[in-house]
């Protein structure tokens, strides 16, 4: 466990939890830990944590670090910049895919300050002081390269707080979030290739449907069973209850009669 905002956090070490004896430590890092030390985004692969973006005392950041659970050390990929990567950025999506055996890094949409630098194509909205955009970055490890993919199909609107799923190698689910048209309840599933990105928005039947409330700031994690991978929603803002969607059957089904301290949570993490 890394960052966060709170009373005498020390962002030069790495709180360890060791399964075995139940029991907390706190081990000393080497290298530059991130400037973004919270609502930054992650995704590990194997014994490798990615760190990008979020805000801190220099307000939003658009870095990416690496942090290796073996040697402790971070390293700094790509510096915080305005002249090139994502925009300075909190709240967006990361996850891993997989490609001719490299592995990618798919960064999307989030909240800033500044649009600079602004990604072609990608769309950039003011609210409230803050600024929201759909941008849609790959970032090729074994390279160390930013690369902007061909986006097909539809694009959401610029958002941010929502929630980003890898289902396969190449494939994700993606759910609710904030836009300047209120707290979204769309839900999309992405197809991404080395060059694109294909984008289907699932449409809400309305009527007597089923279909969860929009929210923002809520969990989402995957659930493999033998009918199938389904997807996981729990609380958001301010939608406090739990959701399952089939994925392949693209159907919605609210789990009831659970405890209010597992419903009635926003900004939360779920796994």
């Amino acid at each position: 466990m890394w960052g966060g905002s709170g009373f005498g956090v020390d962002y030069d070490v790495m709180e360890v939890y060791h399964l075995p004896t139940g029991a907390w430590d706190q081990k000393p890092t080497t290298g530059t830990p991130p400037p973004g030390t919270r609502a930054y985004s992650t995704v590990a692969i194997g014994k490798d944590i990615y760190y990008f973006g979020g805000h801190g005392v220099g307000g939003y950041q658009n870095s990416l670090h690496c942090f290796n659970v073996d040697s402790l050390k971070w390293r700094e990929l790509s510096p915080s910049s305005s002249d090139c990567n994502p925009m300075k950025k909190a709240y967006c999506g990361i996850i891993s895919v997989h490609f001719d055996s490299e592995h990618y890094l798919v960064i999307i949409g989030g909240q800033g300050s500044s649009s600079t630098p602004k990604q072609p194509n990608a769309q950039y909205n003011n609210s409230y002081g803050e600024l929201r955009c759909n941008e849609i970055h790959y970032y090729r490890i074994s390279s160390d390269q930013w690369i902007s993919p061909v986006v097909t199909g539809d694009r959401p609107p610029p958002f941010s707080h929502f929630t980003l799923t890898p289902v396969t190698n190449n494939t994700a689910v993606m759910f609710g979030g904030y836009t300047d048209n209120g707290d979204s309840n769309k839900l999309y599933m992405i197809s991404f290739t080395k060059t694109s990105v294909d984008i289907l928005e699932v449409p809400n039947p309305g009527g007597s449907v089923h279909w969860p409330e929009g929210r923002g700031a809520h969990s989402s994690v995957l659930i493999t069973t033998s009918s199938g991978p389904h997807l996981l929603v729990v609380g958001g803002y301010y939608a406090y209850d739990v959701w399952l969607l089939d994925i392949s059957k693209r159907k919605w089904k609210e789990l009831i009669n659970l405890p209010g301290r597992v419903t009635n949570r926003y900004y939360h993490s779920l796994s």
